[in-house]
């Protein structure tokens, strides 16, 4: 079976990688980057300036840290150093098959994605916390999709490994929003 499903992730991989173009290789980049999160941050924080008291502002910001930190410490240091699979773009037989254009790799080892895992993180939690003022932005939910996608497009990840950080990234945002929201100074306005 784990070998079926490692010759599934390779081919998607290979097939998402196989669509290819000047245009998307910059574009991609771009998602895999730091600087997106600026605008998303920025929004996150506004509306979140906006609908929470002073106090309940900074409880956010409180959990919001805790629940990407819990997600990047789950998927960066913990999971990445358990299953030790190595990233396809350091497996010289699919690097080989791949489209490279100069796209950085990354660490050592792939599973699972912490770029898939924080940005679910980021968005579900502020979703969860923020529902009614979020309702209007739902158009946010691109950012993890396509910051996924970005990751296996440059060969930095397999499939299984966004589907592994998705998973992370959820489960902390829920838990630390289900916290957050239990408390009275996270209850909603």
């Amino acid at each position: 079976m784990t070998d079926q499903f490692q010759a599934l992730d390779q081919k998607i991989l290979l097939f998402i990688n196989a669509w290819n173009h000047p245009v998307l290789d910059s574009l991609m980049q771009f998602f895999s980057g730091q600087i997106i999160w600026l605008p998303f941050l920025f929004i996150f924080f506004g509306l979140a300036y906006k609908t929470f008291s002073k106090n309940q502002f900074y409880l956010f910001l409180l959990f919001l840290v805790l629940a990407l930190i819990a997600s990047d410490v789950t998927s960066s240091y913990i999971l990445k150093n358990i299953f030790t699979r190595l990233r396809p773009c350091r497996v010289s037989e699919i690097k080989e098959l791949m489209y490279y254009f100069g796209q950085r790799c990354g660490g050592k080892y792939g599973f699972v994605s912490s770029h898939a895992a924080n940005s679910i993180c980021l968005v579900l939690f502020s979703f969860l916390t923020m529902p009614t003022q979020l309702k209007k932005f739902k158009w946010i939910w691109f950012l993890p999709l396509i910051v996924s996608y970005s990751r296996i497009y440059l060969g930095a990840h397999y499939p299984g490994d966004i589907l592994g950080g998705l998973v992370v990234g959820i489960f902390w945002a829920y838990l630390l929003a289900k916290i957050f929201n239990s408390t009275s100074l996270g209850s909603k306005a």
